[in-house]
């Protein structure tokens, strides 16, 4: 099947995605003063639609985050567990279908900023990963308000609109989300 039947990302897109990535995880760093290229401050891996266990597929949001235990011995100095950022490749095309002048890569930067803070703050222990649902909607707040403080004077394309977009989130006004993060012990 091709990637328009599955509304998954085309090849065009995932070199999108991973600008995306790059930007974010980079800006993310720079705010938490994180060592981009530390294994152990960044336990984290990026998943696709495609590549998610049924587990791991949610509807309603554009990525999830997941925290697993590292199979086998822990290397001294090492995290026992890391983190998976779950993209949901058919929410995030709906999305732009829905919305013909939001940019790709300006959401996708949004979005994984959005989760490499959430797991700058979950592997600097700044916030419990595994809290009760309002704290986990207090941390989402936070979030959003971190995110737009990194992104703010970013000048890509398509960024003031998506942050636009995201004002009611950080300012509390946001609908209940779907529980965003979740723990798994493999």
């Amino acid at each position: 099947m091709a990637a328009a039947e599955l509304n998954i990302f085309d090849s065009e897109q995932i070199v999108i995605l991973d600008r995306a990535c790059l930007l974010a995880r980079s800006l993310a760093a720079d705010a938490f003063r994180l060592d981009f290229d530390d294994i152990h401050s960044w336990p984290v891996d990026i998943k696709r639609y495609p590549e998610l266990r049924p587990e791991e597929r949610a509807e309603g949001v554009f990525a999830q985050l997941f925290r697993y235990l590292r199979p086998g011995p822990v290397l001294v100095g090492g995290r026992p567990d890391y983190y998976r950022i779950c993209l949901y490749d058919p929410a995030i095309l709906k999305a732009l279908a829905g919305e013909p002048k939001l940019s790709l890569e300006a959401l996708l930067t949004y979005i994984l900023t959005h989760e490499f803070v959430h797991v700058a703050r979950f592997a600097r222990f700044m916030e419990i990963f595994d809290s009760g649902r309002e704290s986990r909607l207090a941390e989402e707040e936070i979030v959003h308000r971190e995110t737009f403080r990194i992104l703010k004077n970013n000048r890509m394309p398509g960024l003031e609109l998506v942050l636009d977009l995201y004002k009611n989130h950080r300012q509390g006004g946001a609908l209940d989300p779907p529980d965003a993060c979740a723990s798994s012990p493999q």
